[in-house]
């Protein structure tokens, strides 16, 4: 059997709903291995873009006896998988990247099926994504925070709808996290003292501009935990 996956790739499995999913950014495989070991789907496709990590994923995938289940290819995103793989895609990970490179990763989206779903897990510019996602014509159907070691998570489920909207500063930085989960309020709170520790480093510039964004993000900061504050006064 292979390793069971931390929570926060446990998390990104718990949003898989088809049965062909295509992990990108594998490493060791433990997604794909967990997804088909445990029946969750039915076939996988592990890709990597550099070589040492689809070696091991290779190894794990072979230790596991999942050959015949499991497709692994050196590609960066999708560009280097053949057409004839991809057209049976059910679903996307792209888990433990920045936000800027899941978006040049999905800017090839065109290569899989429209009815893919994507299981999103940015580790940095969260909010950057959700913007991109929402104003390219994706649509967010679930959001879920998750606690992992000393981090905490959001990972982003959805699908191409066509339908673009544009995102308050806000929404973008919370997405559709709901406050009144222990995990979501503490990720809310987190972002929310990262906003409010930029805005005080900009605060004493003598620049005009910089001192009308420190502003601009205190606001945001204040929204946030006015959203951790409602949510706690509903549960009451």
């Amino acid at each position: 059997m292979t390793p069971k996956p931390d929570r926060r790739l446990l998390c990104c499995a718990g949003a898989v709903k088809g049965d062909i999913v295509l992990d990108v950014g594998t490493d060791h495989a433990l997604l794909p291995c967990y997804l088909v070991e445990s029946g969750r789907c039915r076939r996988a496709i592990a890709s990597d873009v550099a070589e040492g990590p689809l070696l091991a994923a290779r190894t794990a995938v072979e230790r596991a006896g999942l050959d015949e289940k499991i497709s692994v290819y050196l590609s960066d995103g999708f560009i280097d998988i053949p057409a004839s793989v991809l057209c049976d895609v059910t679903d996307v990970v792209i888990a433990g990247m920045g936000g800027e490179l899941i978006i040049k990763i999905l800017s090839e989206k065109d290569r899989l099926p429209r009815s893919a779903r994507f299981i999103l897990q940015p580790n940095t510019r969260a909010s950057l994504l959700r913007k991109y996602l929402s104003e390219s014509g994706f649509l967010t159907d679930a959001e879920t925070a998750v606690e992992d070691g000393k981090f905490v998570y959001a990972v982003i489920s959805g699908s191409f709808s066509g339908e673009k909207k544009t995102l308050t500063d806000a929404e973008a930085a919370v997405g559709r996290l709901d406050p009144r989960q222990p995990a979501a309020a503490e990720y809310i709170r987190r972002e929310a003292e990262r906003l409010f520790s930029a805005s005080r480093g900009m605060n004493g510039s003598r620049d005009g501009a910089k001192r009308a964004e420190a502003e601009r993000l205190s606001a945001v900061a204040g929204e946030l935990l006015k959203m951790i504050d409602n949510a706690r006064e509903d549960s009451l």
